[in-house]
């Protein structure tokens, strides 16, 4: 005869069962407070705002009170501008993280490539040349490495030309002016390196730090209009370009 299981046996096994998944709930809740993370802070500035703006619009305010709320609102607006930039600093970069990975392994190799040619280099012109090419690079690194972070990210590649289209998907009017962004930043990237607020040979900076690219603390002039849409087509497709990887086999 088989042997039969208790009740408290059978009490046991259950709370065991209670244990065991437990602790997975436990996670899925800790999981979704750490994805959203970054969020409430910005929800938390804006719910205080909004008490202290209600409590200035009351009639009767005593006059302390109403200039202590008046310093606090201005504290608050502060605070959520900071915060709110932040938050657009991180999306950004999660969403051209990729792309800028990417770039950053394309330029390093024709970097390396180019000082290799240097070295080999006889003729005095093809080594001017080559050392020409060598500084755009050189800036090219830093523009991808110390891209401000509150821009949204400009490829250095545009898909037309990675894919070799003679045309662009967009209008005229569009590629100049992203053409003129892309420019206006590189100027701004190569007066911090003659500055000395960016490295000069930033393929050094690069290798000391192990190929993490950790950017120094450079800040796009003030008055530059920060954009926060969401990623359009296009930049879903610069995403899924395979063009990047294109040079992997190429020698170091």
């Amino acid at each position: 005869m088989p042997p039969t299981r208790t009740s408290n046996q059978n009490a046991e096994a259950s709370s065991s069962s209670k244990a065991t998944s437990r602790p997975k709930r436990q996670y899925q809740r800790k999981t979704q407070e750490q994805d959203s993370n970054g969020v409430p802070g910005v929800q938390k500035v804006k719910a205080a705002l909004r008490q202290a703006r209600r409590l200035l619009a009351k009639d009767k305010l005593a006059a302390d009170v109403r200039v202590e709320t008046e310093r606090r609102v201005k504290a608050l607006e502060a605070e959520l501008n900071q915060a709110e930039a932040a938050k657009k600093e991180r999306v950004f970069a999660v969403r051209y993280h990729k792309i800028k990975f990417f770039e950053r392994q394309k330029v390093s190799r024709k970097l390396k490539q180019t000082k290799k040619g240097i070295e080999a280099a006889d003729d005095e012109a093809e080594k001017a040349k080559l050392s020409s090419e060598l500084q755009d690079l050189r800036v090219d690194l830093n523009y991808i490495l110390h891209y401000p972070k509150s821009k949204k990210y400009i490829s250095l590649f545009p898909p037309e030309v990675r894919k070799g289209e003679s045309v662009s998907a967009a209008s005229p009017a569009e590629t100049k002016k992203t053409d003129e962004d892309r420019a206006e930043v590189r100027r701004w990237i190569e007066e911090q390196m003659e500055q000395g607020d960016l490295p000069r040979e930033p393929e050094l900076e690069l290798a000391s730090q192990h190929g993490t690219g950790k950017s120094r603390a450079q800040k796009w002039p003030q008055g530059e209009t920060v954009h926060t849409a969401p990623a359009t087509s296009k930049e879903t497709e610069e995403q899924k370009d395979d063009f990047f990887g294109e040079d992997d086999d190429e020698s170091s």
